[in-house]
């Protein structure tokens, strides 16, 4: 398999936010202390992560979000610029407040806990950078600004662009949007959140019923599925040890747009996700930690039995 691929334009809206990643030792207990080993300030959120993977791979990328005029609002910008990623009437909004992330790593494992504030980055439909949308080939969502994640999705259609969901957490009207997607991903520990008592294979059905073409449900150190009508395929986790876990889904998503937008077939771009997801998981970081495509090619071929597209 090769990972070069015709280059594409994709949009992404959603949250963003400045984390405050904090490494461990081991989590504390409550009502205890412990020892920072180290920490840093980093700029997340699931689409900006996955756009920012995709500038690095050469991809065209926009991103529309809001944040605030203050230090973490500068943070954001300047990451922004740094990874190539356009502002697609994106901008700091007086009397908002950017959003922020305590995120807690675990050294010992790369466990991580998160304690956030999404900021006032709820997107008005009427706001919607319609023209980015129009120009561009894939749209990234997160589910955040839930009407103008619908209408964009609409739009994208419109244009015969593929729709991509990223569905870390329970939205308000979060079946309206999936009805809407052609590529869903979601973590397992969101499903019976939204389908209680179900089995995965159970649940995938039912999203696959709300109208994607395809499922992809991560995993973490146990890998990742993909279902779509025809079938359904399981990728294992590769054996790595993780530093940071943090933005591993979002790297996944990000992996994915590429393969699909390259024409890859499922058990190819899984595999690959998975590869990317595992090669992020060994560095620290959002941004140095985003591997270089010919990395993932080399990390493949060693893992052997590298698929043929």
């Amino acid at each position: 398999m090769t990972t070069t691929s015709q280059k594409s334009s994709i949009f992404g809206l959603g949250t963003i936010v400045v984390d405050h990643q904090v490494y461990l030792n081991q989590f504390p207990d409550a009502d205890t202390k412990c020892e920072i080993i180290e920490d840093r300030l980093q700029v997340g959120g699931p689409v900006p992560t996955a756009l920012a993977l995709l500038s690095k791979w050469g991809h065209s990328t926009s991103f529309q979000g809001t944040w605030g005029q203050d230090a973490y609002g500068e943070m954001i910008e300047k990451d922004l610029q740094e990874s190539r990623i356009h502002l697609a009437g994106s901008g700091a909004k007086a009397g908002r407040k950017s959003g922020f992330a305590h995120v807690w790593i675990e050294r010992t494992t790369g466990r991580r806990t998160i304690a956030c504030h999404r900021g006032d980055s709820v997107i008005d439909p009427e706001a919607l950078h319609l023209e980015s949308i129009k120009k561009a080939d894939a749209i990234h969502l997160d589910g955040w600004s839930g009407s103008a994640a619908i209408k964009a999705a609409k739009q994208a259609k419109l244009q015969n662009g593929k729709v991509f969901l990223d569905l870390g957490s329970p939205k308000p009207s979060w079946e309206g949007l999936v009805s809407k997607v052609d590529y869903l991903n979601l973590p397992e520990g969101l499903l019976n959140k939204l389908f209680p008592d179900q089995s995965l294979i159970a649940c995938a059905e039912k999203l696959l019923l709300l109208g994607p073409l395809e499922v992809t449900i991560t995993q973490g150190f146990r890998g990742a599925w993909h279902f779509c009508k025809e079938a359904s395929l399981h990728q294992p986790a590769f054996p790595v040890v993780a530093t940071d876990t943090n933005g591993a889904g979002d790297v996944f998503n990000g992996a994915m747009i590429h393969g699909t937008l390259a024409g890859w077939a499922p058990r190819v771009k899984l595999r690959f996700a998975t590869a990317v997801s595992a090669l992020k998981c060994q560095k620290p970081g959002n941004r140095s930690a985003l591997p270089e495509l010919a990395a993932v090619e080399a990390f493949l071929d060693q893992a052997h039995g590298s698929s043929d597209q």
